[in-house]
Parts: C-alpha cells; structure tokens; sequence
C-alpha cells in the first residue's frame, strides 16, 4: 500500500486501453458524424465530380540564345529572376486575346468550329481564357499548356492551334520590324560607304605630301622626327667644331697633339724606323769609342779624336731628329687645320637645313593633323559599317531561327477520361467515414481530461490500485461489486494476517466521491467474514451521512463528553447490524484534540480486528490532512468520470508533501465499458460460473441484429394483432 513499493502502470497497455474505452464511450458521435458526411458527400459526389478529357501541349523555353544574341541588350537573359521573369511573361502570352484570336482563325481555316451553339468568338476566347492551364515544369525548361474538356472531339487541336499561334507571335515579336530595320541600316551603309571613299581620296593626297602610307593610331608626324634628327646633328656638328678649335689652339700653344687627337710628335719620332736606325748605329760606334777611351789617359794622342767623333756622332743625331720635328709638327697641324675646316662647313649646312625644315614645319603638322583625322573618321565610319553589317545579317539569319521558345510535345489525341471520378470520392466518402467513426471517439476521449479508467486513475497516482469497483447500476453489477468487496476485504485480511495495523482509513479526492458507502459495504463484507469491524465517521464536511445518528460520537468524544467504547453503537446497514462510531452531536466543535483521537484509537484498535475511518475528503478539507498525518495510513479514493487528472494529481502531490506511512488507491464507479471486454467476461462468469465464451455462443454484432429481428417481430405482431 506504500507509494514507494507500488509499480507505476505501463503506459502502452493504457494507452491502448484508454483507446479502445474511447471508442467504445463516444462510438456514436462518430457514427453520426460518418452519416452526416455520406449524406452530404454522396449527393455532391453525384452531382459535382465528373470525369474529363485533357489535352496537353509542351514548350521549351531557352535560358540562352545564339552567341549573335549576346549584344541585344533587349533579350539578355543575365540572371534566373530575369529567366523566371521572362518565362511569366511567355506563359501570360498565351491567353492573349490575339493569340486565342489566331487560334481560333486557324481551326476555322481547317474546318473545325470549337465553339459551342451559343457562343460567339469574343465568348470563346474569354472561356479559353478561363479554362487553359499554364504550368512550369520543376527543375526544368518545360512549361505544360493544356485544357479539360468533358468532350474530347477536336480538345488536342485546339491546344496545337493555340500553341502556333503562340509560337508564330513569340517569334516574329523577338525581332520586331525586321525588314524595315534591314533596309535602313543598308540605306546608312550606302551613305557611310560613300564617306569612306571621299575621306580616303583626300588622305592619300596628303600621304603623298607627308611621305607616308599608313596612319595608324600609333603614327608619329615624320617631319617631327626629320626636324628633330637635324637639330641633333647640329648640335653634334657645333660640338665637333669646338674640339676641333681647342685641338688646333692648344697644338699652336704646347706644341704637342692632344692625347684624343691620334699620336703625339715624340711618339711618332720614337717609332721612326730611320731615326731609331741612326740612333742604333751612334750607340753602337759610342760604345766601341768608350772602350777605345776607357784604356787611354788624358794626354794621349787617340783620346781627342775618339772625344770629337762621338760629339759629332751626336750633334748628327740630333740635327736629324729636329729635322724629322719639324716635319711632323707642320703635317700634324695641316691635319688639325682641315679638320676645323671640315667641321664648320658641316655646322654650316646643318644650320641652313634646320632652318629652312622650320620653315616647312607648320605646312607640315596642318598636313599630318589633316591626315590623322581623316584616319580616325575612316576608322569611325568602317566600325560603324561592321556593326550595321552584323546587325543586318543578324535580322536576315535570326529572323528564321528557333528563338527562345520551341515546341517540344504537341498535343495528342484525348483517349482516356482523366480524374477521380464519382466511383473513387465514393470509396473516398467511405474510408473518410470509416477514419471518423474511428478517430472521433477517440479525439473526444483524447481530450477528455476527466479519470476514466482504472489506468487513468493509477498513471495520475503513479500507483497501482489497491481495488477498483464497478458502477453498479443493476443487479448484475451488484453481484460483481459485491465480488470486488469480497477481494478487498480478502486483501485487507491478509494485511493484517502478516501483521500490519488493523485500522484503514478512506478519503476521496472531492465532496462526493463515495468514500461512506465503500467503507459502508466494506465493513458489511467483513462482518459477513467473521472480522469483528469499527467503522467511524470523521467526514467534518457531511452534514447527512449514512452514519448519522442522535447518539454521542465522535466530536463528542473528543470533548471529553463521552468515552471511546461509549461513543460505539450499533447501525443497521444494508440488512446488517455494524459497529459504528457516528460524528456526533457537537458539531461546531469539529475535529480537535488528536491526543485524545489517538488513544480512542488504541482503544477500538484492541477491542476490534479491524476499524475503518471515513475521512473529509482530501483537497478541500485541512481535518483530513490533520488525520492521516496522526493515522499513518490512508486509502484515496478516486470516482471515476467525475474527477479530472489534474486533481488526483494534485492529490498525489499533497499526499507526497504529507508523506505518510502507507497510501492506497480505490477507484470507484468504473463504468462497465471502461474495462473493454474482460470487464463484461468476469461479469458473465461471476453470475454465470460458465466460460465466457461458452455463454456467448454468438458475436456481440450477431446479438444485436438477432434483438433487432426479434423486437421487428414483436412490433408487426402488436400491429397485426390492432
């Protein structure tokens, strides 16, 4: 009976049970409401749901064109928005009043009048307009063009007519004007053909002026470049005139060729072959002459003549080198001299040239500019004629190509009805009656928040049930809650076998929970049993108990006006004298005095084998509080289809905070269908002592049809018998 020793209740097996309860609880909302769609869906099914013939076309619409598309700025394609933008405007071109209008142009050409008896060709149009359906294709360039029609002649040759005429229109509406824009832009090609020619004439006279045959972007003026080369060499020629000038001066100064001017005088001297051969032929007689004097003293007579020869030896070699000086001293500055000379008459004429080129060189740039302007209107004028060229023969090739848009799948021939049809939203209506019948009851049970099933009762609780009692309506429920009776007296017998306290008490959740009558017909059974039992009102919060009486009780005792035996008597119940301790005359005292309760309770506790407390109910009562905490036990009891879950759980949680020694739970008034069928097959067997299966020999379905038949019967028979 402890909360803590107590498994909790498999939520899948409640679950499924608390379905099959719902069913069983609400089965009737759920047939009216089937029948309430079948006689609203049938007739709608029959009158509304048709079958009908399709038809359907599909076209292709490019995301690029043709490279020659890429400088149209009007149908660039730069982005998917742009695409998708494009291809809405494509699928609206098709309901056009001119496209349908084409359309309907076309069939009549072949023969075939779509129209109905009373329509005309505005109505037609306007009922195309209403009745095709336009779809782009997922993840593709696809778009779907078809109709639905309930008769199939001639569906498909109307969807190819307006693809066509669709097809035709998008293609001549991309290059719109194409023969009058050609035979402008050839118009404007004659004109600047014609300038080309005359700016040509006149550039190849000045050509011949300036000396050139090109002008390109990169041409220079050449006379810049002649002017500019004459003055270099001026200049250059100016420079070589002052050298030369300081050349000459300083060989007329030093007597001596500059080191940039060629040899020098001594060099040319030192490298004469006739001087070094004479210089040779004295060195070679000094030599012999130094040895002849080298033995010979001062007063010899050969000394003198050896001395005078290599005097005169000398004096020749040295009339011969000034000899050869002066010869190359008057040659050197000839040289020097002409080349002064030459280099003032090249300054001369360079100066005149320059001159007479700054004369030319205005004529000469008015020329060149005159020249490169004509260059860059030829050039202007010839890239203005490709582009017309290209242009032209853009509109004379793309004027006949595909174009964004091309057929892919025309429309075929309407064989097959297309839709639900009637027979399938009747076999829908049906299975859409059968989910109700199965889903209605159990929404309403779902969201019935109230304790139904025992399951209900014991998930709230967390507890399983210490005994569950049906609501017993009629005697075949009488006889199964007296059975129930029996085995929770059973249980209780054996608690107290194994030595546990022999006095229980009993409180309901609310006022009204059934907590007087259970301890009423339990005291019953175990006095029945032989179990010598107490039973004592403490409920402060009924006024008219079962138990009331005008004989001391137990307020009185608490006061201190009677004593615990006195306050016992005895109460006929249900055909059964019980050992009863009524609440008592002093009612505005209430419970007090607990001291004095609990030592009545030893008291009865001694002199009974079992004592059974009804107490106020749990949550609107502090005294029921007040008295489990003194007796330490307690079983709630919890009505079924009354209480709602959220205050068995709040029950639970003030009991939790309580905490007392042991707590048990009662379910009572469990409807019969609430236990699904073992409830019905214990019944049988209880009353019966036959198998259940046995005794219904037949379905439950079979039964009712049988009782159906037979009360059919009864009432032909009252009526034949008036």
């Amino acid at each position: 009976m402890s909360t803590a020793a107590l498994p909790t209740v498999p939520a899948s097996s409640a679950r499924s049970l608390r379905l099959s309860i719902g069913w069983q609880r609400h089965k009737r909302a759920g047939l009216m409401a089937a029948l309430f769609l079948l006689l609203i869906g049938i007739p709608m099914a029959l009158l509304t749901v048709k079958s009908s013939y399709t038809a359907e076309a599909v076209f292709q619409v490019a995301p690029a064109y043709q490279k020659t598309m890429s400088a149209d700025k009007d149908l660039e394609l730069q982005s998917n928005s742009q695409y998708r933008e494009f291809v809405n405007h494509l699928s609206r071109s098709i309901l056009r009043y001119d496209v349908l209008e084409h359309a309907l142009d076309a069939l009549a050409a072949k023969g075939i009048d779509p129209k109905l008896p009373s329509e005309d060709k505005r109505k037609w149009i306007e009922r195309q307009q209403k009745t095709i359906y336009i779809f782009a294709i997922p993840d593709t360039y696809m778009v779907r063009v078809g109709t639905n029609s309930s008769q199939k002649l001639h569906l498909h040759d109307i969807v190819n007519a307006i693809m066509d005429s669709f097809l035709e229109t998008t293609h001549n509406e991309q290059i719109y004007g194409a023969d009058d824009r050609g035979r402008v832009l050839a118009e404007r090609a004659k004109v600047l053909n014609a300038e080309i020619t005359e700016y040509e004439s006149r550039r190849a006279n000045l050509a011949g002026f300036l000396g050139l045959t090109t002008f390109g972007e990169n041409t220079t003026n050449p006379f810049d470049v002649t002017l500019a080369l004459a003055r270099e060499k001026l200049a250059l020629a100016a420079v070589e005139r002052s050298r030369a000038q300081a050349t000459l001066a300083a060989f007329e100064h030093q007597k001596e060729v500059p080191s940039s001017a060629g040899r020098s005088v001594l060099e040319m001297r030192l490298q004469d072959n006739g001087l070094q051969a004479m210089r040779n032929e004295v060195i070679k007689r000094n030599e012999e002459l130094y040895r002849v004097l080298a033995g010979l003293q001062d007063g010899h007579p050969a000394k003198k003549p050896a001395l005078d020869e290599m005097a005169e030896l000398k004096r020749r070699l040295q009339a011969s080198e000034s000899d050869f000086d002066k010869s190359a001293l008057g040659n050197t500055r000839a040289r020097l001299v002409a080349t002064l000379e030459e280099s003032q008459q090249v300054e001369r004429e360079l100066t005149e040239r320059v001159g007479q080129l700054q004369g030319q060189a205005s004529e000469f740039a008015s020329s060149f500019r005159e020249a490169m302007r004509f260059s860059g209107e030829i050039k202007k004028r010839e890239q203005e004629l490709g582009d017309m060229r290209s242009r032209v023969n853009y509109l004379q090739t793309e004027s006949n190509a595909l174009g964004f848009t091309r057929l892919i799948t025309p429309a075929l021939p309407a064989i097959t009805p297309q839709g639900i049809g009637k027979t399938k939203v009747l076999l829908g209506l049906m299975l859409a009656s059968l989910a109700l019948i199965l889903l209605i009851p159990m929404g309403l049970d779902y969201f019935d928040k109230r304790v139904i099933t025992v399951g209900d009762a014991e998930k709230a609780m967390r507890i399983r049930s210490a005994a569950w009692l049906v609501d017993a309506q009629d005697a075949s429920t009488h006889i199964l809650s007296d059975d129930q009776f029996r085995r929770f007296a059973s249980t209780l017998r054996r608690n107290q076998a194994r030595g546990a306290r022999n006095v229980y008490s009993f409180s309901s959740v609310k006022v009204g929970g059934g907590t007087t009558s259970i301890v009423l017909e339990l005291a019953r059974t175990l006095v029945e049993l032989g179990t010598r039992t107490l039973v004592i009102d403490a409920d402060s919060l009924t006024s008219h108990s079962a138990m009331s009486s005008d004989l001391p009780g137990l307020t009185d005792l608490l006061i201190g006006r009677a004593q615990a035996m006195e306050v016992v008597n005895l109460q006929r119940h249900f055909g059964m004298r019980l050992n009863v301790v009524p609440y008592g005359q002093s009612i505005d005292s209430g419970i007090k005095r607990l001291d004095v309760f609990m030592s009545a309770l030893e008291t009865w506790s001694r002199q009974f084998d079992m004592v059974l407390i009804d107490l106020p109910p749990l949550l609107p009562s502090a005294d029921a509080e007040l008295l489990i905490d003194a007796i330490g036990q307690v079983f709630l009891v919890v009505e079924a289809e009354v209480l709602n879950k959220a205050d068995v759980v709040r029950a639970r949680v003030q009991l939790e905070r309580m905490d007392p020694d042991a707590v048990g739970l009662v379910v009572n008034k469990v409807p019969m269908d609430s236990g699904g069928e073992s409830i019905k097959s214990q019944l049988v067997e209880t009353i019966t002592g036959d198998k259940f299966n046995t005794f219904m020999s037949s379905s439950g379905m079979s039964l009712r049809w049988n009782l159906f038949l037979l009360r059919l019967q009864q009432f032909r028979q009252g009526r034949h018998r008036g």
